[in-house]
């Protein structure tokens, strides 16, 4: 996505940040088709500490990412940059060494402490500041297409290093990866001449009345919500299932196959979306995937081939939305309230990662079908605020 009309120093600064920001994604990524196989299996570790410890960085993330967005405009992008990554390093060791102690507890506290290495806020102002407004939506989708590739390792690579390593190698692995992009967040990153607050791509508080007070953008919190609440709720349960059939050194492979069968449909479906204008469309229909899978968890995964199909399937439906939310948010919002809209609706993706851990792991002691017959019914009310919206018109 970058191209010609980008400046040698715009595109230092996008690649370079997109660097940064795909690192800290990566090293959170790595651990969410891990941590409930293993952390299952420390001593006085119930299924509701297991899934807290999951979802417990998106709660900090969720608190803290407005505002290091607005101290950021205060005191400097680049020291809430280097405060943060010494933050998420702490969090990662601190998670490692509760991992090789098999401390559920200290595990948690070092995933809060991950969360409030939130980056997110800061990296999208730095963009601000140093690109210019014709070409910062670009600049924006560079970054969102690195976090797409570090999802996609992480599932694949965080089974790896927790078959070789352990769990605790699995946290060391993030803290090395937020160290080595420590250097170039001192030293590397271009600095703005000037810092100007962008309401266009930052949190503005004054304009948080009119963003809650619009009816589809609260829809689409809502749908943001759910979708990440989904997707650390199945990761909290589908491993353990996945973990009656396989060992924990194979997981890799299928989630592999869940990858490339999701990618493989997520780019047409997000064309189709995007230039026949059947986003509404495609929207509804990834909502409903969602529900047949969790359906299918409910009733098909006593036998390994269904387990694996339904975890594809689910894949298959989250794919389809994860590029299409936030560039329909944006459409829905008017351009002045657009970084206040963003930062809300991040902070429900956030707050809905959290939600969804902690609540898997309290309802799976009553079994793997109280998780996902919950999931089926927030899902459909989900899909019941889809169906009322109306869709954004063109500008022309």
């Amino acid at each position: 996505m970058i191209d010609k009309d980008f400046s040698p120093q715009e595109k230092k600064a996008t690649l370079g940040l997109a660097g940064i920001f795909s690192l800290r994604m990566l090293g959170l990524f790595l651990v969410l088709p891990v941590l409930s196989v293993y952390a299952s299996e420390f001593p006085g570790a119930t299924s509701f500490l297991v899934g807290f410890a999951i979802g417990a960085y998106g709660l900090t993330q969720a608190f803290f990412q407005i505002p290091y967005g607005l101290w950021s405009d205060k005191i400097g992008r680049i020291p809430i940059l280097i405060f943060s990554t010494v933050i998420f390093i702490f969090g990662s060791l601190l998670a490692a060494y509760a991992s090789y102690q098999q401390d559920i507890y200290m595990l948690i506290i070092g995933r809060f402490l991950q969360g409030m290495g939130a980056v997110s806020s800061v990296v999208i102002a730095l963009i601000a500041d140093l690109t210019r407004e014709e070409i910062r939506t670009r600049a924006m989708a560079t970054i969102g297409a690195s976090i797409g590739m570090a999802f996609a390792f992480g599932m694949v690579l965080g089974p790896w290093i927790a078959a070789h390593f352990g769990l605790g190698g699995v946290f060391l692995f993030t803290a090395i990866l937020a160290l080595i992009s420590l250097p170039y967040i001192i030293w590397g990153i271009p600095r703005p001449k000037v810092i100007v607050h962008h309401e266009d791509a930052e949190f503005t508080s004054s304009y948080l009345g009119v963003v809650l007070r619009d009816k589809n953008l609260l829809k689409m919190d809502f749908g943001m919500f759910t979708l990440h609440m989904g997707l650390t709720a199945v990761f909290t349960a589908a491993p353990l299932i996945l973990k009656n059939f396989m060992e924990p050194k194979d997981l890799w492979k299928v989630y592999l196959v869940m990858f490339l069968v999701g990618l493989t449909i997520m780019v047409p479906s997000t064309i189709i979306a995007e230039k026949r204008g059947l986003i509404k469309q495609v929207k509804i229909a990834a909502i409903i995937v969602l529900i047949i899978s969790f359906i299918m968890f409910m009733f098909l995964t006593d036998h390994f081939l269904f387990a694996v199909i339904s975890i594809i399937v689910y894949f298959t439906g989250f794919m389809m939305l994860e590029p299409i939310m936030p560039s329909l948010m944006s459409k829905y919002a008017k351009p002045h309230v657009k970084g206040t809209a963003s930062g809300v609706f991040n902070t429900a993706q956030f707050f809905g990662a959290f939600v969804g851990g902690a609540s898997a792991g309290y309802l799976l002691k009553f079994g793997f079908t109280a998780v996902f017959v919950f999931l089926s019914l927030i899902t459909f009310l989900w899909l019941l605020t889809v169906l009322t919206m109306e869709m954004p018109k063109k500008k022309t």
